[in-house]
């Protein structure tokens, strides 16, 4: 094996660590399609400009999110050991509930 492939492993092995570790369950809810939507529509509803282009930045948010999805889907179907833990494994998982009860995340989820 050579030292790129060596290198490659280990970053995505440190890479799991960090993320099962620190703060994690917090960056899981983050990226869920519920709280990136809220978020956007927050974000734009600040000025006429953004009311206008909302439409576009949220099917732009929805794309990418699928295509983020199919790519996590693909890649634990090579390696099965690349799969995330539940949330209930993380020791934010408290905190990680309570932004599920933010209005950023229910906002997403009532737009859905």
């Amino acid at each position: 094996m050579s030292w790129y492939h060596q290198n490659k492993a280990t970053k995505s092995q440190s890479s799991i660590h960090f993320i099962t570790n620190f703060n994690a369950a917090v960056h899981r809810i983050h990226s869920h399609l519920a709280y990136k939507l809220g978020s956007a529509m927050i974000l734009n509803s600040k000025s006429l400009w953004g009311y206008i282009r909302m439409p576009y930045v949220l099917s732009f948010i929805k794309e990418a999110h699928r295509k983020e999805i199919a790519d996590y889907e693909a890649r634990v179907a090579k390696n099965p050991s690349l799969k995330l833990p539940p949330l209930e494994a993380y020791t934010d998982y408290k905190q990680a509930l309570k932004e599920k009860e933010c209005f950023t995340y229910k906002l997403g989820l009532a737009l859905m």
